[in-house]
């Protein structure tokens, strides 16, 4: 891995890159000669450091950055769905006269869904909101 990219790496496509390496002949094997005897880290760094080399392609960072928008624009479609949901169960609750005039029956249902919803829909949504790759 002596072998380093050029400072303009970063900017070049994938087909610039492999136009690169073949003019100055050089080879970047999926597995060097030495793979048999390298432990489990170097073989990490070393697969780690050829997708970087080969792959990390702003081609490729633009599609990430293309899905990771997408699973976001999901997620935040899906949180307002949910909010409103629970807007509309509250206004039921609050807004109509289906429960009587019992001020403990109402705080206790809204107590009870909001506790829900916070366990049931926004913690794990907020666990599994989606992150940007870097």
């Amino acid at each position: 891995m002596a072998w380093q990219p050029p400072p303009s790496w970063h900017e070049l496509s994938g087909d610039q890159r492999r136009a690169h390496l073949d003019q100055h002949g050089i080879q970047i094997p999926l597995r060097p000669a030495d793979w048999e005897v390298l432990d489990h880290d170097q073989r990490t760094a070393y697969c780690t450091w050829r997708d970087r080399i080969l792959s990390d392609t702003p081609e490729a960072r633009e599609a990430k950055e293309r899905e990771y928008r997408k699973k976001l624009r999901a997620w935040r479609i899906l949180m307002c769905w949910w909010i409103f949901c629970l807007i509309v169960g509250l206004c039921l609750v609050w807004g109509t006269s289906a429960l009587g005039e019992n001020a403990e029956v109402r705080v206790g249902i809204t107590v009870f869904v909001v506790a829900g919803y916070a366990m049931a829909i926004f913690v794990p949504m907020r666990l599994n909101k989606p992150v940007a790759h870097t």
